[in-house]
This record gives structure tokens, sequence and C-alpha cells, in this order.
């Protein structure tokens, strides 16, 4: 069976600390290993922000072509791949802008020398070899939002899901099919507040656009149980359903596993089959991770803490 682990963003120590927790153990080669044959599936997100991010994409890495971890794609890691590929019309295809740099800098750091850039663009071509969500029997995972829209799109443009060149190029251009896939599966729904209404994200950026909760009913929600951000005057109020871009929610019994939201407090399950795995590791927060034995329900004790 998996055990799925959240948004690492170079934060190694607690990496090392929950795959021994998991009983995972570095064999002669220095890849973690399970005794009993368990595998390790991350959620994306191993780079930018924490400090040992090399060290964290030499424990995945190693452990993904080590045969003891699969793994998908994150939208640092999509970032990261458009930031240094070059836009055939001039410049690269995600625009070296302040915001864009400061959000990289930390990897970038890290491979700032000679030697290491060189590593660094192996990485990325590691990158291109991640599926961007994995279906497997009983068990969905994928790194922001299961959209079954949007996964069918990639599984047709993509039938091996994993990126191809032409398909980052298209998928650069704001407003393409390929843009709204990826923005979507990558990094979720969002909707435009009401009014005036606003607030700060976690890099002190003013956002009208707030992360809805796509895996829960927007009709049977509070602006409190829907928006993935506290909007005060809202809170308790009834969704206004009309007004959404997008109304639909998961409904499957599948279980889908996911990180990307940057959740506070005490690790829960979401629903009865979706749980989110990331809680806020580089921001102060926990790095979590769900051991899944093949049951179709979650339940909290599968929950577990770095």
């Amino acid at each position: 069976m998996y055990d799925l682990i959240g948004d690492i963003h170079g934060h190694a120590a607690e990496l090392h600390r929950l795959l021994k927790k998991l009983e995972y153990a570095p064999d002669a080669q220095g890849i973690y290993r399970h005794p009993v044959g368990r595998q390790v599936i991350f959620l994306g997100d191993f780079i930018d922000r924490g400090p040992h991010i090399r060290e964290t994409l030499q424990v995945v890495r190693g452990m993904v072509d080590g045969g003891t971890a699969l793994a998908v794609m994150g939208n640092h890691e999509y970032n990261a791949l458009a930031f240094w590929e070059f836009d055939p019309g001039g410049g690269h295809l995600r625009p070296h802008w302040p915001n864009h740099i400061l959000q990289h800098l930390e990897t970038i750091k890290e491979f700032s020398s000679k030697e290491r850039f060189a590593e660094w663009r192996d990485y990325l071509a590691w990158f291109r070899t991640l599926p961007l969500f994995l279906e497997l029997p009983g068990l969905r995972v994928v790194h922001a939002c299961w959209d079954a829209r949007f996964i069918a799109y990639l599984r047709q443009e993509l039938p091996d899901s994993r990126l191809t060149p032409d398909f980052l190029l298209r998928a650069s251009r704001v407003g393409s099919p390929d843009f709204k896939a990826i923005e979507v599966t990558l990094k979720g729904h969002e909707t435009k507040l009401p009014g005036d209404h606003h607030f700060f994200d976690k890099d002190g950026h003013r956002r009208t656009m707030v992360r809805t909760a796509w895996w829960r009913d927007p009709a049977a929600s509070t602006y409190h149980d829907y928006y993935l951000e506290p909007i005060d005057a809202l809170a308790d109020q009834p969704v206004d359903v009309a007004a959404l871009p997008h109304a639909g929610y998961y409904q499957d019994e599948t279980p889908v596993f996911f990180g990307h939201y940057w959740l506070r407090g005490e690790p829960r399950i979401l629903t009865p089959h979706s749980v989110c795995l990331d809680y806020s590791v580089a921001k102060g927060g926990e790095l979590v991770a769900y051991r899944w034995h093949g049951e179709q329900v979650l339940t909290p004790a599968g929950l577990v803490r770095a």
C-alpha cells in the first residue's frame, strides 16, 4: 500500500523525520525503503522556500528512481520548468518578474554554482518525467484539484499525463485550453470575491481572487467552508452558487489525495473521500502524510505528522 506525503518545499529534516516515523530506512545507497515493500507517493512541491532543497530532491528522486516511491508534479516544479524554458517569442515562458524570481530564489541560491547548475538542469529534465496526476487501483493523486473535465482533457492531450515541450509552450499562453487545464489541476479553482472584499496572501500580496474548496458542495456551504482564505465579513453567509464560475464538486467515492493549499491547524480529513496533506511546513506548520491501506473511506487514524 501507499504512504502519501504532502508539500515539502525543501524541508529535508522534516522529510527524514517523517520517513523514519513511517518505518522507512535508508539502504546502502541511501535510498529509503520500507521493510515490507510499502511505497511513498509524493504530492509535488519539493522545491522553493525551504532551507534544504537540493537534499530534498536527492531524497525524493532517489526513492522514485529506486522504485520505492511515486510522485506527481506540483505547481512549483511546473513553474520552474516554465521559468527556465525560453519562449520562441523572446524571454522565458514564465517571465523573470521580481515576484517570480522571489518565489524561486531559495532554489536558485542552492544551485548557483557552475557545477550545481548542471545538476539543476538535470533535475529540470527529471521534472518533465513526473505525471500531472495518478489514478491507481483504489485511489487518485493530484497536486491541487481533481476536476474530471480537466483530467479528461489532459489525458487526451498527454496520453501518459507527462508534459511535452509543445504542451508546455501552449500552456504558457493565458486563455488557452491547455493553460486552463494546468491552472486548475496544479493550482486549483479560484473565484472573484464579491464587492470590494480582498485578502492578503502568505506573501503579503493583495488578492481579490480566492481559492475554493472543490471537494465541497457549495450549495450546502457557507463562505467560511468554501473559501480557503478567511473573509470575516462573509464567513457565515451561504455561498451564492449562481455567482460561481464553476459550481461542481468532487462526488466520487474513490479517495483523492492532494496538497497545495497551505492548510493550518490540526490535520484533518476533509470529506470521507478527500484529504489535503499540505499543512504549511514552509510557514512554520507540519509535514503530514496519510498511511493508506486500501480503504475507500478515509479516517483520521491514517494521518501521520512529522
